[in-house]
């Protein structure tokens, strides 16, 4: 087989439902994202000035709810996730024994997350997986469950993925909603000012709470600041807060590039099944929905989208700099209509441009595209 065989040549027919996983977990982590955009792009942070003991603090005055869609959403894609490798765990165990198992047998099978070596080591000997061989610790599933374990009683084993997932994935099953919040992402001023503190008494352990302080600086002084808020998610067995689109896109991307194919191919150097296909509509088969689907996950999209916002509100200043003969308005105009991907593509290659060939090359280039 080549370096990475494509999607063809490692995903048997009896896994062709992953790509249908990953295509609903896709569409969640979507929705997610543009959710919380359209939340974050409406100010959730109302701010006021507070002048006392010879400094002027920024403080937060109002926060805008987060909509409640986005933790169940959110739980959503993990459950997805997890289940996707139940799913395939399954699959692989029934056509490597080549026959229907039992329904104890069926209750047997589980992707095992322990806390040691012992506690794998009893999973693998317990007398429910006897009569599934593929899954002992010589077995071939068992040796591919074993290599994707955390490193357990290291840090690394707190912030492992499969160890992440499922504490993600048993807090919002069976015990309660995960915690969610709006938290600080980043404080940058226009420009820096002596005596400018940012997030004074901002601690980084919680949620932003009403009074909080962003920023100070002495009486009398002004400064521009963009603030920038984001929605975190708690991890139930560290605490700690982690932006929750980065989180979704960190265990979407494992699971798909990383748990499956190690599960059904033993090696995660193949070419990964496709994250995104829309699967609101109906497919003949499973080729030709492989041949629809396309290779950018929800994150990246989101990550363009919200590249193609700010770019569409800076495009015209950089275009009237350059080109001070054109109007406003026109520019405005061609850039209203570029798509997310277009606007990025304009602002790289005008940077290449003039970094490689120069100011009157890139000017060039601009005025070309307005014609």
């Amino acid at each position: 087989m080549p370096d990475h065989p494509t999607v063809d040549e490692w995903l048997p027919p009896h896994q062709q439902h992953l790509l249908y996983s990953f295509a609903h977990a896709d569409t969640l982590i979507e929705n997610v994202g543009s959710v919380l955009l359209d939340y974050v792009a409406a100010t959730p942070l109302g701010l006021d000035n507070r002048v006392q003991e010879g400094r002027e603090d920024v403080i937060v005055a109002s926060i805008a709810p987060v909509p409640q869609s986005v933790p169940r959403q959110a739980a959503d894609v993990i459950n997805q996730l997890r289940s996707a490798l139940e799913h395939a765990l399954s699959a692989e165990v029934e056509h490597l024994m080549g026959r229907q198992l039992e329904s104890a047998e069926e209750q047997a099978i589980e992707m095992p997350v322990p806390k040691s070596d012992s506690g794998l080591s009893d999973w693998f000997r317990h007398k429910r997986r006897r009569s599934l061989p593929v899954l002992h610790v010589d077995g071939v599933l068992g040796q591919r469950i074993a290599a994707l374990q955390p490193p357990f009683g290291t840090a690394e084993d707190q912030i492992h993925p499969l160890r992440v997932l499922a504490e993600h994935s048993n807090l919002s099953k069976h015990r309660k909603p995960a915690e969610y919040a709006l938290r600080l992402g980043r404080v940058i001023p226009d420009y820096m000012v002596p005596g400018l503190e940012i997030t004074g008494e901002y601690p980084a352990d919680r949620p932003l709470r009403i009074g909080d302080v962003l920023a100070s600086v002495p009486a009398g002084t002004r400064v521009p600041l963009d603030i920038w808020p984001t929605v975190a998610i708690r991890r139930p067995h560290t605490r700690e807060w982690i932006v929750l689109t980065h989180e979704l896109r960190a265990l979407e991307s494992w699971v798909r590039t990383i748990a499956l194919p190690t599960l059904i191919a033993g090696t995660s150097n193949v070419d990964p099944i496709p994250p995104h296909l829309d699967i609101s509509k109906g497919y003949p088969d499973y080729s030709d929905a492989l041949s629809k689907a396309q290779t950018m996950p929800a994150a990246e999209r989101l990550g363009l989208r919200l590249a193609g916002v700010g770019l569409r509100e800076q495009l015209p200043a950089i275009f009237t700099q350059v080109l001070p003969a054109i109007s406003y308005q026109t520019v405005e105009h061609y850039v209203a209509n570029l798509s997310d991907a277009a606007a990025v593509e304009v602002l790289e290659r005008y940077m290449r441009v003039r970094h490689g060939r120069g100011e009157s090359h890139a000017a060039e280039y601009l005025r070309r595209l307005l014609r």
